[in-house]
């Protein structure tokens, strides 16, 4: 189970509605740092009973990815009345237009504001949270059609955020190499263009950036497994070769014990050798010894 739960989310948008948590949209982190306040965060939402488990830098990032998600949404629903377009249109929860309203979302008038209430009011069920993403992928990528200097700063606020973690409990790929969203975003246009066709084109040509991006991290990925490949290899050569020279080192050793047998056996052949003519000697000597003094004896 990895999806936040609804209780989850509810008290999430409870602990950052605190007073002097959020100020314009922000969350200042007062009396403590900022890795000691997620921390604290986290602790209370893994305690929440039948909830998903999320360390201090994915609640973080959790909420910085739940907030930027929404306001590309209301953006989606106040463009798509503005141009009055009959495309599907995702709809808005109610913890989501809490969000906006706790962020204190820019909108250009109160008509807008009244107006974006009775969108949400009038859709009826609300869709799953597969076709928001869905929707939100296909027809909008990763970018806002219409950003403002206020989400800007907010999405710079949450990288600082993000970045305090990094170091610390974050173990995951950074693809950020291959697919920049600073290289895609320097040829964003105009944000007064009313030209709806413009921004259309826009988005093609980035989705077909990030299409290229992707093919090229393929590309990348694929040659880092080869060279991976070719160094396993190459250790497996080498330990083998280490296998070969410990063998070669004890059939050497073997050869000397040998020889040390060899030499040992050939000086016990001569000592029995000496022990048998001293044996021969003694024997002859005995004998002479014995016929010598019968010999005396028979003169007597």
């Amino acid at each position: 189970m990895s999806r936040v739960s609804q209780a989850q989310m509810k008290k999430l948008l409870d602990l950052l509605s605190e007073n002097g948590v959020l100020v314009d949209g922000r969350v200042m982190y007062t009396k403590t740092n900022k890795q000691n306040f997620w921390k604290r965060i986290a602790v209370q939402l893994n305690a929440v009973e039948g909830g998903v488990y999320k360390n201090t830098w994915k609640w973080a990032k959790m909420w910085a990815d739940w907030k930027n998600k929404t306001k590309k949404k209301a953006n989606i629903l106040l463009n798509r009345k503005k141009y009055r377009t009959d495309q599907t249109t995702p709809t808005l929860t109610n913890l989501e237009l809490r969000l906006l309203k706790m962020i204190n979302f820019p909108i250009e008038d109160k008509n807008d504001a009244i107006a974006l209430e009775m969108v949400v009011s009038k859709e009826g069920s609300e869709p799953t949270e597969e076709f928001q993403a869905e929707f939100l992928k296909q027809n909008y990528g990763d970018g806002d059609i219409l950003q403002d200097k206020s989400d800007i700063e907010d999405d710079v606020d949450d990288e600082k955020t993000l970045e305090c973690f990094s170091g610390v409990e974050s173990k995951f790929c950074d693809v950020g190499d291959i697919l920049d969203d600073d290289k895609l975003g320097d040829e964003d246009p105009d944000e007064d263009s009313s030209d709806f066709e413009e921004k259309m084109k826009y988005q093609e040509k980035k989705f077909k950036r990030r299409k290229m991006s992707l093919e090229e991290y393929k590309v990348r990925t694929s040659l880092k497994i080869e060279k991976d490949r070719v160094q396993q290899k190459g250790e497996e050569l080498r330990l083998r070769a280490l296998e070969l020279k410990l063998k070669g080192e004890e059939l050497r050793l073997k050869e000397i014990e040998m020889n040390k047998i060899n030499y040992l056996t050939s000086i016990e052949e001569e000592k029995l050798k000496c022990f048998q003519e001293i044996c021969s000697c003694l024997k002859e000597f005995v004998e002479r010894t014995r016929s010598g003094t019968f010999r005396y004896h028979n003169a007597l």
